[in-house]
């Protein structure tokens, strides 16, 4: 069907026009609250989304006031994330998409199979007679690094005297009793934990009627799984919580296959209970649409980015702590040129795959975070004025999206940081410099955007991703600023800190209109200063230049006159 969709140049400075009057967030009121509580962290999406500290969701573990972090579960990379799987044997394929093969799997068989689950990523083995096991028979080591964290506002994610437990992730192949790897040693650092039979000591399913915490059951072929008991990380706990995993017989020429899949680390009390507290996780890889988190479908090639909820379902069923810890999917991609209707229907569709995944795994409680990054540079687009135009039309669609739907909020970095492209040219730098972020602080660190490193120069080479960690948390504390700003009503004189000063705004503002009229009822009086004592305390605390007056005057540039002519597309 052909259908015609117009961006006019009249649509599109109305829309500079009142930039200052549209929204930067919809149905945040308790997404402050909800965050620095016992919840858990899903990010969905594209390579904006990677868990790579210079990206913006993980940054936001540096600039957040999260009070206790105490759970993060990641993929089964050899290098280069939080969580790694570094590997001890060889030879050893990664299922991700940055590799050769992107996501072929059984890749010592002749026939052509996928498997694109975005956990980023699985690493294969196969035992034929060119594979030789490690020192001792070792196949792999789970890592976790957390070096950024200890500049960071939480600092590390672990201390001397923590108990921590890894829970280890792993893919079934179609027939697993023949074409499987059976039987792995666990060791914590050097000391044996346990064996383990990767073909009937799986975790139980909540989804299937089981209790995972009582039933172990056979390997479900072709999903993730996960070991029926998870691993004490306590003998490594000052470097990267090694857990290590051995072959107990010699596995070369066996012709089997191993899928590691991914890692969960979690805090314990004495009594190995989970510790309440914010739980970090993540589904995301380069290249990822919209559309290949709602399909529903396999992939059928190798470019194919795509899953199904069973295979969702599966995932989130194993990584789940607690059903009854509250969820936020945090989905934050590089905006996609779509119409209006195309995008309303395809982030709806992935929106109701995640809710019947929730539904069916029994989570108690969850909700959606829909998230506009930053602008960039799109490519033959650049930064003209069809790229804005393609900004807003998913800007519109997110924000009627978390209007009409009560579990779906919205909040947009483009539009706090004024649509401005940071690549160290005149007219970033004067933004960052106007709204105070040549005293920029997250954590123990302050640093000069703009005439110390990094000069402004805030993206990769392509002008797309942020380029260094310093620029992931500074975009992630902009959208910090919008939970604050949100969340924290009563927060008169800003600092994320209800208290005395607030009080005293209160005061000199009684029985007058302004910003002490915290219910914007027209008049400063008892019923909002019972507000700010019922949110007395900590309740976003930021830093520099969140605290400060300038950046609440959010300064847009003026953009220049540019004329657009009208295109058509099929759609």
């Amino acid at each position: 069907m052909l259908r015609l969709f117009y961006v006019s140049v009249v649509v599109f400075l109305l829309s500079l026009q009142s930039h200052g009057d549209e929204p930067t967030s919809v149905g945040l009121e308790d997404m402050a609250k909800t965050l620095r509580g016992d919840v858990r962290l899903i990010v969905m999406g594209d390579s904006f989304s990677t868990p790579l500290w210079r990206r913006v969701p993980m940054a936001s573990m540096l600039s957040w006031p999260i009070p206790k972090i105490t759970a993060l579960c990641g993929g089964a990379p050899q290098s280069g994330q939080f969580v790694n799987a570094s590997a001890a044997c060889s030879p050893v394929e990664s299922l991700l998409w940055s590799d050769e093969e992107k996501y072929r799997i059984f890749r010592s068989t002749e026939k052509s199979q996928f498997f694109s689950f975005p956990v980023r990523g699985v690493q294969e083995v196969y035992t034929d007679n060119s594979f030789a096991s490690g020192a001792d028979g070792r196949l792999f080591a789970f890592r976790f690094d957390d070096a950024e964290m200890h500049f960071g506002v939480h600092g590390p994610f672990t201390e001397v005297g923590d108990q921590i437990r890894l829970r280890m992730m792993y893919l079934a192949s179609p027939d697993p009793y023949n074409t499987s790897v059976e039987e792995l040693e666990v060791r914590d650092l050097n000391t044996h934990t346990a064996f383990i039979n990767l073909h009937h000591h799986a975790r139980g399913y909540w989804h299937l009627g089981e209790d995972p915490n009582t039933v172990t059951r056979d390997v479900i072929p072709m999903q993730i799984n996960a070991i029926n008991q998870d691993f004490p990380a306590v003998l490594d706990l000052e470097n990267t919580l090694r857990v290590r995993l051995l072959e107990t017989n010699y596995l070369s020429g066996t012709n089997k296959y191993l899928h590691i899949a991914g890692g969960l680390y979690y805090h314990t009390d004495e009594s190995e209970q989970r510790i309440p507290g914010f739980y970090f996780s993540q589904l995301s890889d380069d290249g990822w649409r919209y559309d290949g988190f709602g399909c529903n479908a396999l992939p059928e090639n190798v470019f194919d980015k795509k899953f199904t909820e069973e295979q969702f379902t599966h995932w989130l069923d194993v990584t789940t702590l607690d059903r009854n810890q509250p969820v936020v999917f945090y989905w934050y991609f590089s905006s996609e040129q779509l119409p209006y209707s195309l995008l309303v229907e395809k982030i709806e569709a992935m929106i109701d795959q995640a809710n019947l995944s929730a539904t069916r795994v029994g989570l108690i409680e969850w909700q959606h975070l829909l998230v506009l990054p930053h602008m960039y540079k799109m490519g033959a687009y650049g930064d003209s004025p069809e790229a804005h135009a393609w900004m807003l039309e998913n800007k519109n669609a997110m924000i009627d999206i978390a209007t009409q739907r009560g579990n779906v909020c919205y909040a947009s970095i483009y539009d706090a940081t004024g649509g401005v492209v940071f690549d160290g040219t005149q007219a970033g730098n004067n933004w960052l410099e106007e709204n105070g972020f040549t005293n920029f602080e997250y954590g123990d660190l302050t640093m000069d955007l703009v005439h110390g490193e990094p000069l402004g120069d805030l993206l990769d080479n392509f002008d797309s991703h942020p380029d260094s960690t310093v620029a992931g948390a500074f975009y992630a504390a902009v959208l910090g600023n919008l939970i604050r700003e949100a969340g924290c009503r009563a927060d008169l004189v800003p600092d994320g800190i209800i208290n005395t000063l607030d009080l005293l705004k209160i005061i000199s503002g009684w029985e007058q209109t302004g910003e002490s009229d915290i219910n914007n009822d027209g008049t400063t009086d008892i019923h909002d200063l019972l507000i700010l004592i019922e949110s007395w305390g900590d309740c976003w605390p930021v830093q520099s230049p969140f605290n400060t007056p300038k950046i609440r005057e959010c300064i847009f540039l003026t953009r220049p006159s540019i004329s657009i002519t009208t295109r058509g597309w099929f759609v």
